[in-house]
């Protein structure tokens, strides 16, 4: 029953994540301002049902304050990127060059947590990057390459982002994670936000605080809270169905078309996914 419940909020925050990357179709500011807004109103969140839940916000440690700190940079790295490559290519480019980081997980992993990597394992996360593959313009003069560079080093990131957050996770609750690490990634951010401030009008505010509270800090938390009962590497694989919810949304709303290689790689994508479940219930 565990297993279930961590698998419908990995699924629930995958949808989350995969229409957050609208934002910076609807928020035209540079990717430091979109973050750190979204970093502010998530962590605001996040405290107030801290509050709620406990009648007072976490306890700190030294330890707790070194770890959520360094997690929490590369939050803030993580998501700028995934931004910048939003803005630089289409949603469809940019969400599915993101989608390598199964293969960077499966590599972090195996490296430095020692886990035993099957044959099983590595099919799958090849065929999940076979997928951004066939999408992918390999040509490097192409004005979109630059945006799929910065989708790569997004996933990059994640994968570091996922196995630091899976330690993190077996001693402290999620709610406490996402709140640190948010506070961490905006005090990061502030000083680059003030040197690109912008005008705001209420509807750019109003999508900021729908950024960061519904889109990051309930996403964030459901995400931090599937990996207590779940392999990172299911995790990576299951988030890979992030580019079908941003691209089916982008279709609708956007009237971004993809082509027949976009919906092939989709397709490899979900198969890797739901591989890797398969793989860790056996």
């Amino acid at each position: 029953m565990a297993r279930q419940k961590s698998l419908l909020y990995l699924h629930s925050s995958v949808a989350l994540f995969g229409l957050a990357g609208l934002f910076g179709r609807w928020l035209n500011f540079n990717p430091l301002i979109i973050v750190g807004g979204r970093v502010l109103f998530a962590a605001i969140a996040l405290a107030i049902i801290l509050g709620l839940r406990k009648g007072a916000l976490p306890k700190l440690s030294v330890k707790l304050l070194y770890r959520t700190a360094v997690s929490g940079a590369i939050l803030a790295l993580h998501w700028y990127a995934f931004f910048k490559s939003i803005q630089e290519t289409s949603v469809a480019l940019a969400l599915l060059s993101f989608a390598s980081f199964p293969l960077f997980t499966l590599i972090l992993e195996s490296v430095f947590w020692k886990l035993k990597v099957h044959g099983i394992d590595v099919l799958w996360a090849l065929m999940s990057i076979s997928g951004t593959a066939l999408i992918v313009p390999w040509d490097m003069a192409s004005p979109e390459t630059n945006g799929v560079l910065w989708g790569l080093f997004a996933g990059f990131s994640f994968a570091v982002l996922n196995l630091l957050n899976k330690d993190l996770v077996k001693k402290h609750s999620a709610l406490e994670i996402g709140f640190y690490q948010d506070i961490w990634a905006t005090l990061v951010l502030l000083p680059f936000c003030i040197a690109v401030w912008p005008q705001f009008t209420a509807q750019d505010i109003g999508l900021l605080i729908l950024l960061g509270t519904v889109f990051t800090a309930l996403s964030h938390f459901l995400f931090l809270a599937a990996l207590k009962d779940l392999k990172a590497r299911t995790a990576a694989l299951v988030t890979a169905l992030e580019p079908v919810y941003g691209i089916a949304a982008a279709y609708f709303l956007f009237q971004e078309t993809p082509e027949l290689t976009v919906f092939l790689g989709g397709i490899l994508i979900l198969v890797a996914s739901l591989g890797g479940q398969r793989r860790e219930k056996a």
